[in-house]
């Protein structure tokens, strides 16, 4: 097998790829500020300073999130094979299991005032 091809390809995707670079290079504006090595966020200006501790809420509502979210995503597959199924009541049954467990676990996320935000 003839090596030619990819040497081609490779030699031509180099080429275009260093002459944007050059093109860019030089028709590119040079900002001479001293702000050019600046953090740029969204167009807003860094102010403080970027340490700043966060709440813990802001991290635990996240991890729930992900948390409910995933376990949701299973119930996709679940729905797929369920279509097709032989064992239909079986399969209710354990959807019936897996909502219970997640709605158990959403009641403790309640109770436990996990995402009461006004503390």
């Amino acid at each position: 097998m003839s090596l030619f091809p990819f040497v081609v390809f490779s030699v031509i995707s180099l080429s275009i790829g260093l002459v944007l670079i050059l093109i860019s290079n030089i028709l590119g504006t040079k900002p001479k500020t001293k702000r050019l090595h600046d953090i740029y966020e969204s167009g807003m200006d860094p102010v403080g300073s970027a340490t700043k501790r966060y709440d813990i809420k802001f991290y635990l509502t996240a991890i729930l999130f992900l948390l409910f979210d995933v376990e949701i995503v299973f119930l996709f597959p679940w729905a797929l094979s369920y279509q097709s199924s032989s064992i239909k009541p079986l399969m209710l049954a354990e959807f019936v299991f897996f909502m219970f467990v997640l709605i158990v676990g959403y009641l403790f996320v309640l109770l436990s005032k996990s995402l009461d935000w006004e503390e």
